[in-house]
């Protein structure tokens, strides 16, 4: 409908810190605005580097990024969300997984046996209530991060925040 209204639509798919660049840069031309594009892309770029710099020296603790239960998703290295993590200093213990939300196995994830798990607000206590959960260490010993939903769901100019966000728990 709004195509046939004669309105210029684009379409975005945006995993990767990569995609939000291009992206940006593509809006900045489509609105005449390629100043204000470069500006947001080296903004966030420089938050990013930052945070990466301060994290570099630091331990890097392998989390699992929980996303939903059933079935049980997960994280993969096509999100930039592992990507946030990595640059706040934590490795993704499914990072070798393409796909931006893999399935995985609970078999799986005991295996590769991560320090933490990080999770939305309410995976946390539903993990440490959980005796199936309870088998991991991390677990055991609540070694479980929130991610700030606000901050971290979409892409966006506040990626630079967002590693930052990501960075304090890891690292207390």
């Amino acid at each position: 409908a709004v195509r046939a209204a004669g309105v210029r639509v684009v379409a975005l798919r945006i995993n990767r810190i990569a995609d939000f660049t291009r992206a940006t840069r593509l809006i900045g031309r489509l609105t005449n605005r390629s100043d204000r594009a470069r500006n947001v892309i080296d903004s966030v770029t420089a938050t990013l580097d930052r945070v990466r710099r301060a994290t570099s020296v630091l331990p890097h603790p392998r989390i699992f990024i929980h996303t939903w239960e059933n079935p049980l998703l997960t994280l993969g290295g096509g999100s930039f969300i592992s990507e946030l993590v990595t640059i706040a200093g934590a490795e993704n213990i499914f990072a070798d997984q393409e796909s931006p939300s893999p399935q995985v196995s609970f078999e799986e994830v005991l295996r590769r046996n991560p320090d933490g798990i990080l999770g939305g607000p309410q995976t946390a206590a539903a993990l440490s209530k959980s005796p199936r959960w309870q088998a991991l260490p991390a677990v055991q010993q609540g070694r479980t991060w929130v991610r700030d939903t606000i901050v971290v769901v979409k892409p966006s100019v506040r990626l630079g925040e967002a590693a930052g966000a990501r960075a304090r728990p890891f690292h207390r």
